[in-house]
Order: C-alpha cells, then structure tokens, then sequence
C-alpha cells in the first residue's frame, strides 16, 4: 500500500534561500488550530518547472514527503504541484 500527501492551501509566503551554495524555494502556509493557534507550514519546492507557478495567495496542492527530526516537521515536494482554478495570477496585483 502506497499513501500520498498532499498539502492543499493558499500560499502566505514565497521564500529563496541559499544553502550550501545551492538556491532553494520554499512556500510558506498557514495552519490554525484550537490547541497551537497559528503555525507556519514550510514547504521545499523540489520541482524547477513549478516555481513559474508559484504566487502569493495562490491556492495550490502540494504533494509532498514527510520528514521528523528532533520533533520537528519537514516538507518537500514530492511531486509535481496543482494552482486551483479559482485563482488567477492577474487578478492578485
């Protein structure tokens, strides 16, 4: 059996980090609980061709894999991302 992940929001943030030389992109999400209040979801896009793609309150569904270490939460993307089509580029200038 195989399970898949899929993180599905609007993008709060878009962020370029450089690491080791190397660039990466990550997108920023927001997740509400009663317990925790506001946490910030980070998500590594892997994907060159998705990043176009991206842009700030995007709606967008992430399939992504899930790392755990020292009791914190990793995401990256694991496969190519879809932008709903309730949202349009143009229209969030």
């Amino acid at each position: 059996m195989k399970n898949k992940i899929t993180i599905t929001g609007k993008i709060s943030a878009i962020l370029e980090k450089e690491y080791q030389g190397a660039k990466t992109t990550q997108v920023q999400f927001l997740m509400e609980s009663d317990s925790k209040g506001i946490e910030v979801i980070k998500v590594k896009i892997t994907k060159d061709e998705d990043k176009l793609k991206l842009f700030k309150d995007a709606i967008v569904s992430i399939p992504v894999s899930i790392v755990a270490v020292n009791g914190n939460l990793y995401y990256t993307q694991s496969d190519f991302l879809t932008v709903s089509n309730n949202t349009n580029k143009d229209t969030q200038k």
